[in-house]
């Protein structure tokens, strides 16, 4: 897989996730979509959505409901470029007109995919490397040690399927996680205990759970916030390459 190809599987499953097109991800512009939860989508909540919004760069879907359309028409009037609203200050306004609905902005998450195929990794020296398949991963639940790698519990909607932990002397010191967030799409996620941080041992599990994801026929993702600058050099150092930026909302009070 190269990174044109990952990009176009990618193009799709947003497609699916905000009910649209993928000639919309594609050519330049902001398209507006209505709320849908259309089968094949990440699911991430049952409810609803009011407002969603996906920009590649060059082009956002803004996935919202038909009585925000007066307010968003007027928030985008002025932007040149897609991008521009991912500002501070048009968020910020975003947020206000959010408000009076009961939404809130809840995080904008930058998503990776692929830039290549990922090989075999080897662990550092003194560790080793264990690989876990769903079994062995439920022996783990309920999950409070590996928040960014796995699950809090079993969840049926996007289940952890995947996991390559680095063990100590039998002690597990870091562990990549990949959950099934949609069919042939599944997401990476890491962590390293404290002590054993600086190593570049978080971007060893990273790309040998990679590879291992690949293997089986699936094509691995990875998100982090905007501003954790180092999960997202763990990513450009594990082959991931930027694809898109997400905006999403919740409830207040949810």
């Amino acid at each position: 897989m190269n990174k044109r190809e990952a990009l176009s599987l990618g193009i799709k499953q947003l497609a699916t996730d905000y009910n649209a097109r993928p000639e919309d991800f594609i050519r330049p512009g902001i398209t507006f979509t209505p709320p849908a939860l259309n089968p094949g989508r990440r699911v991430y909540s049952d409810e609803m959505p009011c407002f969603e919004l996906a920009a590649v760069g060059h082009a956002a879907v803004i996935m919202a409901d038909e009585a925000l359309r007066p307010e968003l028409d007027n928030w985008i009037k002025d932007v040149e470029h897609p991008h521009w609203l991912l500002e501070f200050p048009r968020l910020l306004t975003l947020s206000k007109i959010l408000e009076p609905y009961g939404w809130q902005l809840t995080q904008t998450f930058h998503c990776y995919l692929p830039a290549g195929s990922f090989g075999p990794v080897s662990p550092p020296e003194g560790l080793e490397f264990r690989l876990l398949e769903r079994s062995g991963i439920g022996e783990l639940y309920p999950n409070s040690d590996w928040p960014n790698a796995l699950q809090d519990d079993y969840n049926p909607k996007r289940p952890d399927v995947l996991a390559l932990a680095a063990v100590d002397g039998g002690k597990i010191v870091g562990m990549a996680g990949a959950s099934a967030d949609a069919p042939g799409m599944w997401q990476v996620g890491i962590d390293v205990l404290p002590e054993y941080r600086g190593r570049g041992l978080g971007t060893l599990l990273v790309r040998g759970l990679c590879h291992e994801v690949q293997k089986r026929g699936a094509m691995p993702f990875y998100g982090t916030s905007l501003s954790n600058i180092h999960s997202q050099n763990i990513a450009c150092q594990c082959g991931f390459a930027p694809a898109w930026v997400a905006v999403s909302t919740r409830k207040r009070g949810d």
